[in-house]
């Protein structure tokens, strides 16, 4: 008498990986009669857009498909376009967006309205580094970042060149009238003393001068010089343009 054993078999468990079992999902999604076709998973690092697609109450047909998609009122396709580019542009991704300004604030502007928390964190200190004064300080009144508003006023004050056109747009009245003010003050002062001293002494930034002069306080011969003078050592433009972030960003008459 012969007998067969049947092997018994133990089937294995096998779990998700949790970083990179992505879920295939697409939502369609329209934006000024534009249509995109994203991943859910991305969306989902949103905590707007889990509370919307984890809502009892939701119709599970709405962005299913091009002909149901769902509609986002209020902003820009250019915005969100820019908000995809960094959420796609992932560290394992062989194409990094250029950290530019046209990028980085349309980018913050969403994820900081859909609270994606994670982005908002990697793209705060992006624009800290890479944005230019005038748009930081673009930056800092929208995003109530009151203090980007002192160092990027700051260095606008001090710089040899005066403020552009286009960057004046930006700027607006008062913080214009304030680099103006500023900047005319310290020429001022320069003129104002016969003494020279160079900028590092001075406490102000530096300006472009045709001969070459000795510093009174240090001895260094230099082209660019300023001429020490007691308001602006006792106030220096640091010191002025803090203040008047302080104030409320506008100027006393």
């Amino acid at each position: 008498m012969s007998y067969h054993v049947t092997p018994i078999t133990t089937s294995r468990v096998k779990k998700e990986h949790p970083k990179f079992f992505f879920d295939n999902t697409l939502v369609v999604l329209e934006i000024e009669d534009t249509l995109f076709n994203v991943h859910k998973y991305q969306l989902m690092k949103s905590e707007t857009f889990s509370d919307m697609f984890q809502a009892a109450n939701r119709d599970p047909e709405e962005g299913s498909c091009r002909e149901k998609p769902i509609i986002l009122q209020g902003i820009s396709a250019l915005d969100f376009e820019c908000l995809l580019t960094v959420l796609y542009a992932t560290r394992f991704s062989t194409y990094q967006p250029a950290p530019e300004a046209s990028l980085i604030i349309p980018a913050f502007r969403l994820a900081n309205l859909w609270n994606f928390s994670d982005l908002r964190v990697y793209l705060l200190p992006l624009a800290e580094k890479e944005l230019s004064d005038v748009d930081k300080i673009v930056f800092a009144r929208e995003f109530d970042i009151k203090e980007w508003l002192a160092p990027a006023h700051t260095r606008l004050c001090e710089r040899e060149q005066p403020p552009t056109t286009d960057e004046a747009l930006k700027l607006g009245v008062h913080s214009l009238l304030l680099i103006t003010r500023v900047r005319e003050e310290s020429r001022k002062a320069i003129t104002s003393c016969t003494t020279p001293t160079c900028g590092p002494c001075a406490g102000l930034h530096v300006y472009s001068n045709g001969d070459y002069l000795t510093c009174a306080k240090c001895g260094s011969r230099t082209r660019v010089v300023q001429a020490r003078s007691a308001s602006s050592a006792d106030t220096p433009i640091g010191v002025k343009v803090q203040k008047w972030v302080d104030e409320g960003c506008v100027l006393s008459s």
